[in-house]
């Protein structure tokens, strides 16, 4: 597979952060508009058995990754009491330039953008009764939204893992550019969730042998190939929804997953180089999470960054 590094300008506030799950969902509807049902099934196929088309990154501001989800105690087993920070649990973020530092020194660098990164504003929401001209009860009953809206300027960087062999890294960013310019997540028909993208690079990793990759997706472990010692992350559960035309079907729900959350740190058995990808793909006809379209997907990969691991254990 094949690295690319999207750089995204929003262009209006979202009502979903950028999550890497729910951008690989996007993406598919986009590539089905662009290329047809039948191409994106045969993009699919063996997406489950470990063979996915593409796996997709969140957002990220640009220059920083999701911070290790890993314990004081683990890092720094002698000292970790005395050292410990509790402000340093919004410390949410790494430069990238520093990953390549062993993980204690990368965790002591993390940092809170606080408000640099984004800021969360509450709207009401109405809906028009048209037949008494206002709003009322139930339905049509005001509500307050949440918005995501990021200072001026700031730019988000996307990590696509890619099957160079079916896609290129010109049709990656074209169907960026179609979600974008739909929106993305909720209420992206009102106006939210509008982005562009302004660059697209290749991107390589550093090339180290290890047994340690931070995840900078939500994901679901392998773990017959992990160090559950040395494995850790936090669990997210999603409660997904089918997007496009199926999200007004009878069934727009899929079945809930439980994931690990993005900035999980996984440890192999054995070590391995240049590895892009982890994790594993559900649903598909042979274990169907979607009632409506039985050969759903949904991406439990992330892309993964190699990380250098330097504690007693």
């Amino acid at each position: 597979m094949k690295t690319i590094k999207l750089t995204l300008a929003q262009r209006s506030a979202f009502g979903t952060p950028l999550a890497g799950d729910t951008l690989f969902g996007q993406l598919c509807w986009a590539f089905r508009e662009r290329f047809g049902a039948k191409a994106l099934m045969d993009a699919l196929s063996g997406y489950t058995s470990g063979a996915p088309f593409a796996v997709v990154s969140d957002g990220c501001p640009a220059g920083y990754l999701p911070r290790p989800s890993v314990p004081d105690a683990w890092l720094n087993p002698a000292g970790w009491q005395e050292g410990r920070n509790k402000g340093g649990r919004h410390a949410a973020w790494v430069a990238v330039d520093r990953i390549e530092l062993p993980l204690i020194e990368v965790i002591e660098g993390a940092v809170d953008l606080g408000h640099q990164w984004q800021t969360r504003t509450v709207v009401t929401q109405n809906t028009i009764n048209r037949l008494t001209g206002t709003t009322g009860t139930g339905p049509f009953a005001p509500r307050q939204r949440d918005l995501i809206q990021p200072p001026p300027g700031l730019a988000f960087e996307v990590y696509v893992c890619f099957n160079a062999g079916l896609l290129s890294s010109e049709v990656i960013a074209l169907l960026f550019q179609d979600i974008g310019a739909m929106g993305y997540g909720r209420d992206a028909t009102t106006g939210l969730g509008k982005f562009s993208v302004i660059d697209v690079q290749e991107h390589e990793w550093t090339d180290r042998v290890t047994r340690h990759y931070l995840a900078l997706a939500p994901s679901s472990p392998e773990p017959d190939s992990l160090d559950a010692r040395e494995t850790f992350y936090l669990p997210v559960t999603r409660f997904p929804r089918h997007g496009n035309v199926a999200a007004i079907s009878r069934h727009p729900f899929k079945k809930p997953i439980m994931l690990a959350r993005t900035g999980a740190v996984y440890a192999l058995r054995a070590p391995a180089q240049r590895l892009r990808v982890m994790g594993s793909g559900f649903g598909g006809a042979a274990q169907p999470i979607s009632a409506s379209i039985p050969t759903t997907v949904h991406q439990g990969y992330a892309p993964v960054v190699p990380l250098r691991v330097e504690v007693p254990v």
